[in-house]
Formats: C-alpha cells, sequence, structure tokens
C-alpha cells in the first residue's frame, strides 16, 4: 500500500517536474511519508523510476491479447491495446520519453530487452498481414505505428477530449500502417 502511494506520488512529480528536479524527501510527503521511510520500500530513487517503467511495461502487455490466428483483427488487437495504455497512462509515456536516460544501465537494458519483445510482437503481426515486405520494412512499420500511438499522451489536452479518442486513434494507426506498407510497394522515380 505504502509502495503504490510512492509510486503515484513519483508519477505525479516525475511528470510535472522531472525525475532529477525531484528530492527523495519531496517525494516522501507528497506520498505521506518522510523521505529516509522510502528507503525501506525502495532502494534509490533510480529503482522508482525503474520500477514505474516495469510496471509500465507490464500494463501494456497485459493489454496485448494472445494471437487469433487472423492476422487483421490481432494487428487491430495490437494497435486498439497501444492506444489504450497511451490513453490511460499518459503521465508515465511523458516521464519515460524524457526520463528513460535516467535509468541505471541494467534497467535501461531491461526495458530495451522488453521493448524489443513487444516490437517482435507487433512484426509478427505486420508479417502475417504484409509476407511480400522484409523485416527492416516491417520494423519501421512497427515503429512508426507505435510512435504514432504513444505521442496521444502529448496532444494538447483540448483535444484528448475528443468523443471516442480511442477508437479515432485506432483507425489512423491503422490506416498509418496500411499506407505505409502500400507507400513502400510503390516503385520510387529516380532523381
Amino acid at each position: 500500500m505504502r509502495e503504490e502511494r510512492i509510486l503515484m506520488a513519483a508519477t505525479r512529480l516525475f511528470f510535472e517536474r522531472g525525475f532529477d528536479a525531484v528530492g527523495v524527501d519531496e517525494l516522501g510527503k507528497a506520498a505521506g511519508v518522510s523521505g529516509p521511510a522510502i528507503y525501506r520500500h525502495f532502494s534509490s530513487k533510480h529503482e522508482i523510476l525503474s520500477t514505474l517503467f516495469d510496471q509500465a511495461m507490464d500494463r501494456l502487455l497485459l493489454l496485448v491479447p494472445e494471437p487469433t490466428g487472423d492476422p487483421q483483427a490481432d494487428l487491430e488487437a495490437l494497435v486498439r491495446a497501444q492506444a489504450e495504455f497511451a490513453l490511460s497512462d499518459s503521465e508515465l509515456v511523458s516521464i519515460y520519453a524524457r526520463e528513460d536516460r535516467s535509468l541505471k544501465p541494467d534497467a535501461r537494458r531491461r526495458l530495451a530487452r522488453r521493448q524489443r519483445q513487444h516490437v517482435e510482437r507487433w512484426v509478427q503481426v505486420l508479417a502475417r498481414c504484409a509476407p511480400q515486405h522484409d523485416r527492416d520494412t516491417l520494423v519501421t512499420v512497427a515503429f512508426a505505428t507505435i510512435g504514432l500511438l504513444l505521442s496521444v499522451a502529448y496532444w494538447p489536452q483540448d483535444v484528448r477530449q475528443v468523443e471516442a479518442l480511442g477508437d479515432l486513434a485506432v483507425d489512423i494507426a491503422l490506416g498509418a500502417a496500411a499506407g505505409g506498407l502500400a507507400a513502400h510497394e510503390r516503385p520510387r522515380d529516380v532523381v
């Protein structure tokens, strides 16, 4: 319970002010404990940041359903999960974009490994949707689509109030993925 309060306070403060600008005493006060009491639950502020990223990846991966065998349905499920994650964890997405460099090397490697596994899932689904494409193209489309969906976290608050934003983001991302794959099939003019 206390660990969760610390993590919630860290999310809010890291989002508002940045990792480096938040001290342990301030973090403890926001969580309703003394600064030194944080060390009963976490070895350092870096461990708190790493735990936040681990929990975020856990939530994202839990949103992704098992493959159904229908490539288009599986792609839509991946897109929908990524959109839901970006919308529900927008503060953490923002923290990640700014603060992943603050992770200790071992935590950064662990996060990168988990991200690669997630992207590989996208690549496998895209390969079933468009088997004519090479791996490099599929990886690029996967990263572009994921990036597009994560960008929702940075949209102005009034834009994020659009009715059925999740469905709209899913439709846009599916269109972007399909457009990227189709554009790569067109012959290019030589200049």
